[in-house]
């Protein structure tokens, strides 16, 4: 659980690979982007990936228990994600303020259009359930299964205690079912749920008994501990060989929040925290030896991989041994090579209330696998859906453009024209005006974070922006435009004035990189040259944000007072 490994241990994982790709790894990720990191910046100094949305759907607060769930808990983790009857499903785990510490429950909002979600409700009573590493499972019959662990005591329950499980149907008008204990504990105990199989429903003790010999399915439950005997060998440290470097380490450092993918010649891939990677090609019956591909470089945060539905690859995760930001993503054609660094989620808000083994950044990172979808809400064949924790506070979603997409719907909220950071208390919003023109409007109302709308272009030397604004501020929250060029390095270019505005303003924008200014104009009128470092030969993209964030959580942590914004006609040229 602990984020950092000692010093002895990080020197000793990563000792194990050797420095370049070899032709038998697993997985390979090409490109210069990894030896590119700069972790002095939140996003690394990484380009985002184009058209990416980051939705927070759960946003914690002890001030303000109304707006979230209820009862102001702050450690919320072990995200999973599902697809199911047109709707989005996201399930976690929610501690009052520390890791796996009682009092705790699993919980679960929906959405059907991915932007706006449900409150979060318990996925089972409060004290019968514990964490796990998934939630999801349709069976082949058609039934969509809702799993966690079985809790029997208020104690800290480590994972190689979690073999009991909790079921229940998650039903077609979205009602949850009656829940059954789907595994029994070791030991016995005086008060348990009725077991699956006394269901008078056929269909689902049949859903059931197909989850309980889904061995990949069972095999992401840490160290194989859902399996018994039928796990996988390598989890038992007496297979490794005895000259392994890091064989003292395997049982906690082998086997935690595994994945799987299918890649393209019929392979069942693994990849899991640390980057071990194995695969099977009998369904998960025999597994190679693992390996480290010395390109994937990821620590304890998950690694998450799957096929998309342009037929494609992603692998999401965090790019560094010990940090668990920014959360970046890698593509490929058939699952075993992958390139193009770019980032999901690169902005770091800060941690706002202590807790046990909180770390900061996106992380936790999983999407819709393969068990836990029916495919039919609407924008799945245009986009993949992640979902994270932030800090093991938060809860958030992504929506990743596909490089295939099919055509845009008329009621889709989002555009792939802009890359989108909206937390729940400063949402962004699509609109049109009364003279028909499109907008984005904002309202931020978060005393410890901004909102911010991103324009991406091609890298470009000499560039020309005009865009149209109106700010409403009762609060000192400016909106603020910024260039962003090579490296991640932005240059606040300009910031709106605080008061209110309430009529549209003209901004102008004309950067030269071999001029090294930026001029700025309003309404048509010059205000002022900005001078462009001689770090920044390109720029990327135009963005607009909320104005600063508080390096510290603000006090009281609720809605303030309501700063909104409009944009509209943007063009760069």
């Amino acid at each position: 659980m602990a984020r950092l490994p000692s010093k002895l241990l990080l020197l000793l994982l990563t000792s194990v690979p050797v420095t370049l790709a070899r032709a038998a790894d697993p997985i390979i990720i090409t490109g210069p982007e990894q030896k590119q990191i700069n972790l002095k910046l939140p996003y690394a100094g990484l380009l985002p990936y184009p058209g990416v949305a980051n939705i927070q759907i759960f946003r914690a607060s002890h001030a303000a228990p109304e707006q979230t769930d209820g009862r102001g808990w702050t450690y919320n983790h072990h995200v999973d994600m599902a697809c199911w009857k047109k709707r989005l499903y996201v399930a976690w785990n929610s501690c009052e303020k520390d890791e796996d510490i009682w009092p705790s429950h699993e919980l679960y909002a929906t959405s059907e259009d991915g932007l706006n979600w449900s409150k979060p409700a318990e996925l089972f009573p409060q004290g019968a359930s514990t964490a796990a590493r998934m939630y999801f499972y349709l069976a082949k019959n058609g039934r969509m299964l809702t799993i966690a662990g079985l809790r029997t005591s208020n104690d800290t329950l480590s994972e190689y205690k979690k073999g009991a499980l909790v079921v229940r149907e998650i039903r077609a008008d979205h009602s949850l079912g009656e829940f059954y204990m789907l595994r029994a504990p070791s030991d016995p105990h005086p008060r348990l749920p009725p077991i699956f199989s006394s269901a008078k429903d056929p269909g689902f003790v049949d859903a059931c008994d197909q989850l309980l010999h889904n061995k990949p399915f069972l095999e992401q439950q840490d160290y194989g501990n859902l399996l018994g005997d039928a796990r996988m060998k390598w989890h038992d440290i007496n297979t490794w060989p005895a000259d392994e470097p890091s064989r003292p380490y395997f049982p906690k450092r082998f086997g935690k929040a595994m994945c799987f993918y299918h890649r393209k010649d019929g392979a069942l891939v693994a990849v899991m925290k640390w980057g071990w990677v194995l695969l099977s090609r009998d369904e998960g019956q025999t597994w190679t030896s693992p390996v480290r591909p010395p390109t994937l470089v990821a620590g304890m945060a998950k690694v998450w991989g799957q096929r998309t539905a342009d037929d494609r690859y992603a692998l999401l995760y965090n790019p560094d041994l010990a940090e668990r930001y920014p959360l970046a993503i890698v593509t490929g054609d058939d699952g075993i090579t992958f390139a193009n660094m770019r980032i999901i989620h690169g902005e770091l808000p800060p941690i706002r209330y202590p807790g046990l083994y909180k770390a900061i950044g996106p992380q936790y990172v999983r999407g819709i696998s393969e068990w836990s979808t029916d495919n039919s809400f609407p924008d799945c064949s245009r986009a993949t859906w992640v979902s994270y924790s932030m800090s093991k506070e938060d809860i958030w979603v992504s929506r990743i453009p596909l490089t295939t997409r099919s055509p845009a719907t008329a009621s889709a909220p989002f555009s792939d024209d802009w890359n989108l950071y909206c937390p729940a208390w400063a949402p962004i919003t699509a609109e049109i005006e009364p003279d028909g023109t499109p907008s984005l409007h904002i309202k931020d109302q978060d005393p410890s974070d901004y909102a911010r709308a991103t324009r991406m272009f091609p890298a470009s030397r000499h560039v020309q922006i005009s865009v149209e604004y109106q700010v409403n501020a009762t609060t000192s929250k400016p909106l603020q435009f910024e260039l962003r060029g090579d490296n991640g390095a932005s240059i606040l270019c300009f910031s709106s004035p605080s008061e209110p505005l309430n009529r549209w303003t003209k901004l102008d924008l004309a950067a030269d990189t071999s001029q090294k200014s930026i001029a700025v104009s309003i309404n048509g009128s010059h205000l002022r040259d900005v001078p462009i470092p001689n770090s920044i030969e390109r720029f990327h993209a135009i963005s607009f944000r909320t104005g600063e964030r508080q390096s510290s959580a603000a006090e009281p942590d609720r809605p303030g007072a309501p700063s909104t914004y409009r944009l509209k006609n943007l063009v760069v040229r």
